[in-house]
C-alpha cells in the first residue's frame, strides 16, 4: 500500500468513517512507470455526507481522481449499463464492515452470472447494436474527417461491446486488431479483451482500416460492413428457447390479425387491377411490415411480398399478395382454426340472433 492510499484511509477513518463504505483501487487502469503503483480510484459514500470526500489533484504529473460511485451506480455496472471492470477490476482498500464488504462481493458475483447467461448476453449485444445504430443515423450526413472518425469510433466501441458480451466477457474500449484484442497484459485490461475469441466475420480487418482510413466516404463503408458482420453474428447466437418456456401459439390470434389485415389483401387487389401504382405500393409495405411482424410474433414462416412489386406491371404483386393470403388461411385450416367470414349483411345478422 502507497503512501497516497496511507492517507485517504486515514482520512476516511479520523474524517469521514460513517460517511463512507468502500474505497476501491482499480487495476489495469493506470499507466505504465507512473511510479505510484496502484492506488485508491473511487469510492462508495454511505450518506451524503461522504460525497465532500470527492478530489482531483496532480502529483509530479499524474493525475488522480477520488471520486464517488453509488451502490446504484454499480448496480448499472452489474446490468452492464456502466462499466463492468469498476467490480471486476477491483481490490477493496477499506472496508467500513463486513456487511459493505459482503454487499460488493456480492455485486461482482452477480456480475458474472449475467455475463454467463445467454439470454441476458443476447439481449444486452442487442442493446448495443442499437445503440451503435443511432449513432449511425448522424454518421451518414457528415462529411468532416475528424466528426466521421469520432462518430465511426464510438459505433465501433459499441459493436465491440456487443462482440465482447457474446463472448460472455466485456469490453471498455474498441478493439481494433487481434493484437491488441488477446493482450493479457494486467495493468491496461481496459483496452484489451483477451477473452473475446468469436468475432464476426472480416471484424478485425475492418475495425484496422478505421485507424489508417483518411477518406469519409471509405470511412463510411467500413463502418456499414461492421455493422452488417456484427448484426449478422448477433442474430446467429441467439439462445434457443428452453423446452417448457416457449410461449404457445395463439392461432385465434392469428386468425384476429388477418380478419384484420384482410382489407389490406383487398385493397391491393383493387389497386393492381386499376394500375395504381402508389396506392399499391403503400399499402404492399404496410402489409410487408405485418407479415414480418406475424412471423416473429407466431413463428410462422416469413412471407416475402415486395420482391414481387413491379411498377410497370403489378399482376405479380397481385398474385403474390393472394398466394400469401392463401397460404395464411391454410395455417389456420391446419391448426382448426376458424376464420369469421361471411357471404351476406343478412348471414351475419342472422348469427348474432338479429332479424331484419
Amino acid at each position: 500500500m502507497n503512501k497516497l492510499t496511507d492517507w485517504i484511509i486515514h482520512k476516511i477513518k479520523e474524517e469521514y468513517r460513517d460517511d463512507v463504505a468502500l474505497l476501491l483501487a482499480l487495476h489495469g487502469y493506470n499507466t505504465a512507470d507512473d511510479q505510484h503503483g496502484i492506488s485508491f480510484d473511487y469510492y462508495v459514500p454511505a450518506a451524503e455526507r461522504g460525497n465532500e470526500l470527492a478530489e482531483t489533484f496532480i502529483i509530479n504529473g499524474v493525475g488522480h481522481d477520488l471520486y464517488p460511485r453509488s451502490w446504484d451506480r454499480l448496480e448499472d455496472s452489474v446490468m452492464l449499463n456502466d462499466m463492468p471492470i469498476v467490480i471486476d477490476g477491483a481490490e477493496i482498500l477499506y472496508a467500513r464492515s463486513d456487511e459493505d464488504k459482503e454487499r460488493f462481493l456480492d455485486l461482482k458475483r452477480r456480475l458474472h452470472h449475467n455475463l454467463n447467461d445467454p439470454g441476458f448476453v443476447y439481449a444486452k449485444a442487442l442493446e448495443y447494436m442499437d445503440k451503435a445504430l443511432e449513432i449511425y443515423r448522424s454518421l451518414i450526413f457528415e462529411e468532416r474527417l475528424y466528426r466521421v472518425r469520432s462518430e465511426a469510433g464510438y459505433i465501433h466501441y459499441e459493436l465491440t461491446r456487443a462482440v465482447a458480451v457474446l463472448n460472455h466477457t466485456y469490453a471498455e474500449k474498441p478493439i481494433f486488431s487481434r493484437d491488441q484484442a488477446y493482450n493479457n497484459d494486467p495493468d491496461s485490461r481496459i483496452y484489451h479483451c483477451p477473452e473475446m475469441k468469436q468475432v464476426p466475420e472480416g471484424f478485425f480487418e475492418n475495425a484496422s482500416r478505421l485507424l489508417t482510413e483518411k477518406d469519409p466516404e471509405k470511412m463510411m463503408e467500413v463502418v456499414r460492413s461492421l455493422l452488417k458482420a456484427t448484426r449478422k453474428f448477433i442474430l446467429e447466437r441467439k439462445p434457443a428457447e428452453e423446452p417448457g418456456t416457449m410461449k404457445e401459439v395463439s392461432y385465434q390470434s392469428v386468425a384476429d390479425w388477418y380478419q384484420e389485415l384482410s382489407l389490406t389483401w383487398r385493397r391491393i387487389r383493387c389497386y393492381c387491377d386499376n394500375h395504381m401504382t402508389e396506392q399499391a405500393y403503400c399499402d404492399a409495405l404496410y402489409l410487408q411490415e405485418e407479415l414480418l411482424y406475424m412471423a416473429q410474433e407466431y413463428r410462422i414462416e416469413e412471407m416475402n411480398l415486395l420482391d414481387a412489386f413491379d411498377p410497370n406491371d403489378l399482376s405479380g404483386l397481385k398474385e403474390c399478395a393472394n398466394d400469401l393470403e392463401h397460404r395464411i388461411i391454410e395455417i389456420l385450416a391446419e391448426h382448426k382454426t376458424q376464420v369469421k367470414s361471411y357471404q351476406s349483411i343478412e348471414e351475419f345478422l342472422k348469427v348474432r340472433g338479429y332479424n331484419t
